[in-house]
């Protein structure tokens, strides 16, 4: 084996921890918990292991992890942009531009404000890299949130779901343009003691330009592939196609780089919004749905690999040969900064995010403080603030190639608190914001009254009632001879497959309910035996009127709730297979 050629056993370490990876995702989904968190564990334990088996692998290193978060942020941002619904956008533009562009900058300036003043007490001085992670930390994870809504049968109301999902769409761009433009150049030049001061008005004039740039860039890539996907015929072809355009859309968005503009994430936003309204820019319809099957597929396994890495980062030297900015290792030797993470994540949950969402939603009469609060407590950090730590901290790691001499040993100490301190920070925010967001909101929503009543069985027979309608139509147009067989025999079976899937996950949700309703109906009658036994204690005269009473009065509640959750279901069960 060369020197420097991973082993084996660690590439067959690393295949497992992602296959078991994608197993955790999918459990935490179905217990209502964020993936994120089990992810996040298990690449921790990720990097212990491989630390301890190969401690000098360059595997030890995560060199390539800015790229992979760059394909991640990539992959999320078209997805979103593709699935972006824009009649239900319209309902919510302005409040959704406002918190994609105000509520961005005003999340990173209160939470980078705040964290360069708390810094002094903790003798870790961050300076202007205070701001960058605000920034990192500005955008939210709505989907990950709706996972946890969805996996909890909590639907919320039509207008707070297009602002949640056009703000996951949009302020993830805008963050990324924000970080990579505006805080990285800034926060470079004060580490490396750059004299000359900065330009803010090259600053401002490229992310203008990143952002116009993005939209073009986006407009031109749908145009190109919308053009190149009718043309392809074959199922996998258009999966190929689909799936590779978020790369290039980010691609060419980055090669202008070279003029310190960063359109990629817009170009990749905009590319999914353009290619979800083909015929708004004069394509032929495109295949949404299996677009969209395709992009879920593939940006859920990048992410699954972003938070696998960022728990891996969080034991291995983020400087090379320097095991004390390994972030755990940086953590220990510094308790202050696990206070500051947690106080940065009260910071952005519990200030800053409802400051922005009270502010650009102050002019919509329409929203009332019950729908403001939950906007506000909505804003879960997830994949795209990894993502961004990752980038931020390679870029500041990677100016120090370019320098020699003491500039090279000058830079290096500086960045030797603050690299970690990002991490540090970042991890913890995530974490808490994961942990009480993500784990909370389902219940507030329903305490507020804000969801909508959702009837699962309903919905697949309408659509498995749709399917067999379009069965019907397929057969008839071959009994005319409309349609040939081959085509006939091959769209009979997909429809049939659909049908047969849809009615047995029907028949799945019935037979929960069927469950349910037989043990409520046990319940109920445990409860009635109860209170038939304290009436009868009550007239043989061994227990009181008013002992009597508070349990008869608390066993009827119980009882009266029974009924009604029976009755519930019952009404329900009309959506039973015929």
């Amino acid at each position: 084996m060369q020197q420097g050629e991973p082993s084996t056993t660690i590439l067959v370490l690393i295949a497992g921890i992602l296959i078991i990876g994608v197993a955790i995702a999918k459990i935490a989904e179905r217990y209502k918990v964020p993936h994120p968190i089990p992810l996040v564990i298990t690449g921790l334990a990720m990097g212990r292991v491989l630390v301890l088996l190969e401690p000098d692998s360059a595997l030890v290193q995560i060199a390539g992890f800015d790229f992979i978060a760059q394909l991640t942020l990539a992959t999320v941002l078209f997805y979103a942009g593709l699935t972006l619904n824009l009649r239900e956008l319209r309902l919510s533009i302005v409040n959704v531009m406002l918190l994609a562009t105000v509520g961005v900058l005003a999340t990173s300036l209160i939470g980078g404000f705040t964290l360069l003043i708390s810094t002094a007490a903790i003798a870790i001085p961050l300076g202007i890299a205070a701001f960058l992670i605000g920034a990192i930390l500005s955008p939210t994870d709505p989907a990950a949130l709706f996972a946890v809504l969805e996996s909890g049968g909590v639907r919320v109301k039509r207008k707070l779901f297009s602002i949640l999902e056009g703000e996951a769409v949009f302020n993830d761009a805008t963050s990324v343009i924000l970080v990579i433009t505006v805080f990285e150049p800034i926060v470079i030049a004060s580490l490396a003691n750059i004299v000359g001061g900065t330009n803010w008005g090259l600053i401002a004039g490229e992310f203008i330009a990143s952002m116009g740039l993005g939209v073009v860039l986006g407009f031109i890539v749908a145009r190109m592939v919308g053009w190149a996907i009718p043309k392809a015929g074959d199922d996998t072809n258009i999966s190929i196609l689909t799936a590779t355009t978020p790369f290039l859309a980010y691609g060419l968005g980055e090669l202008f780089t070279i003029f310190y503009i960063h359109p990629g994430a817009l170009a990749a936003v905009f590319a999914g919004i353009f290619m979800a309204n083909s015929r708004r820019i004069g394509l032929q319809p495109l295949p949404q749905r299996s677009m969209r099957g395709v992009m879920k597929n593939v940006s859920f396994f990048f992410e699954i690999v972003v938070f696998i890495l960022l728990g891996y980062s969080l034991s291995v030297p983020l400087i090379e040969g320097d095991h004390s900015t390994e972030t755990i290792t940086f953590i220990l030797a510094n308790p202050g900064i696990l206070i500051l993470g947690l106080f940065m994540a009260v910071l952005v949950i519990f200030v800053a995010r409802p400051i922005s969402v009270f502010l650009v939603t102050a002019g919509d009469r329409t929203m009332n403080f019950k729908e403001r609060f939950f906007l506000s407590w909505a804003g879960v950090k997830g994949v795209a603030s990894a993502a961004l730590a990752a980038i931020a901290v390679t870029v500041i790691i990677q100016y120090a190639h370019g320098l020699t001499g003491q500039s090279y040993v000058g830079y290096l100490d500086a960045i030797r608190n603050v690299v970690p301190s990002i991490y540090a920070v970042v991890f913890i925010v995530l974490m808490v914001s994961l942990i009480v967001q993500g784990l909370s909101t389902s219940f507030l929503a329903t305490f507020l009254g804000l969801t909508e009543e959702v009837d699962i069985a309903k919905e697949i027979t309408v659509h498995r009632n749709a399917t067999r309608q379009a069965l019907l139509q397929l057969v008839d147009e071959y009994t005319e001879g409309k349609i040939d067989a081959e085509l006939y025999s091959r769209m009979k079976a997909e429809l049939e497959e659909e049908i047969f899937d849809l009615e047995a996950e029907l028949r799945r949700i019935v037979s929960e309910r069927r469950t349910r309703i037989k043990e409520l109906r046990v319940r109920e009658m445990i409860f009635r035996k109860k209170l038939e036994f304290y009436r009868k204690e009550y007239e043989s005269g061994k227990i009181s009127d008013a002992v009597f009473e508070d349990l008869r009065s608390e066993l009827e509640t119980d009882i009266e709730e029974i009924i009604n959750r029976i009755k519930g279901h019952e009404k329900r069960m009309t959506s039973a297979p015929d």
